[in-house]
């Protein structure tokens, strides 16, 4: 029995040192190619600034990098196909608070929390631009906002899903105009500014960056108002919602973006994606391209201080949707 136990241990024993140089021998991470999960539709800023990153990525890590688009259900189809996947890093998801905090409120079938993921880093801030279909005989909003003849079709204004920042801005901005809108949900930006651009759509607020600086520039639709007290500071030209009507004063919406992680994702997987989005995100070339767009670039916090405000933010979001307990019924 002492010569089989014996011998079992020696057997052991030699079993773990010819593993151990199979297991020295084991990749770091990346083992295998990585995933940039985009929520939206090809030709959404987030995929902008996916599609801007992933080369960058894929130099710096040594493996394929993916852009992977799915958007519908306000984002929510995306995040949840990032939260399927192995917590290794291996998946990372462009996101906004639209669909990482809002939605899961908003959207009873929703199976995730903004809690599930960590913020690695964000990429800067944008402005919206309320904007309106060029085929409509009003071009200013003091002309949008004038009296209605009794029995008038409430205009048309979309959004990305109940719920929504776009959503939750534009029930503000008919509150605070007095102006009753007829609320259209569309899948995401890109639809929603082709029916504007078509005529099919009244009114929209669009991030101003991407896509809609060019539409703006070719006169395809038409700029009403930024959605921030002060001017952009890329386009000063265009006019604050508070220098067409004082109404809109205190109104004040931008958007965020940042690359995401599900928070049970290894600590030095962390680190070091972390390591490579600050070095990408702060070389001059990439801020220079993000400043193009429209966005403005933010210093790039240490890891901590990124995942430190992520849950303040969180807490802002779940605060404004309060404003509107019914955002998720229009």
């Amino acid at each position: 029995m002492n010569a089989r136990r014996h011998a079992l241990k020696t057997l052991a024993a030699g079993s773990a040192w010819l593993a151990a140089p199979a297991l020295r021998a084991q990749p770091g991470f990346p083992s295998r190619s990585l995933t940039l999960m985009v929520p939206w539709p090809a030709g959404a800023p987030s995929d902008a600034f996916a599609r801007r990153l992933q080369p960058a990525l894929q130099q710096a890590l040594g493996q394929t990098v993916l852009v992977d688009n799915l958007g519908g259900a306000g984002g929510t189809l995306g995040v949840a196909r990032a939260m399927a996947q192995p917590a290794d890093g291996h998946t990372l998801l462009v996101g906004t608070p639209t669909e990482l905090v809002l939605s899961p409120l908003t959207m009873p079938a929703v199976r995730y929390k903004a809690e599930d993921f960590t913020l690695l880093a964000h990429f800067g801030r944008v402005p919206y631009v309320l904007c309106s279909r060029t085929s409509h005989s009003a071009r200013t909003l003091a002309e949008w906002l004038a009296p209605r003849p009794a029995g008038s079709v409430p205009p048309t204004i979309g959004n990305i899903g109940p719920g929504s920042l776009i959503h939750l801005m534009s029930l503000q901005f008919e509150k605070t105009a007095g102006l009753p809108l007829t609320h259209v949900p569309y899948r995401g930006v890109p639809p929603m500014a082709q029916d504007l651009m078509g005529g099919q759509l009244d009114l929209a607020f669009l991030p101003l960056a991407g896509q809609t600086v060019a539409q703006l520039e070719q006169g395809r639709i038409r700029a009403l108002g930024v959605s921030t007290p002060r001017p952009a500071a890329l386009y000063p030209q265009l006019p604050t919602l508070a220098a067409g009507d004082p109404r809109f004063e205190h109104f004040d919406f931008d958007v965020w973006g940042g690359v995401f992680v599900r928070r049970e994702t290894p600590a030095p997987v962390m680190q070091r994606l972390h390591q490579v989005l600050a070095a990408v995100l702060s070389e001059p070339g990439f801020v220079e391209w993000s400043r193009s767009t429209g966005s403005n670039p933010l210093p790039v916090w240490p890891l901590a201080e990124a995942q430190a405000f992520y849950p303040r933010e969180v807490a802002r979001y779940t605060a404004l949707l309060r404003a509107f307990p019914d955002a998720a019924k229009n």
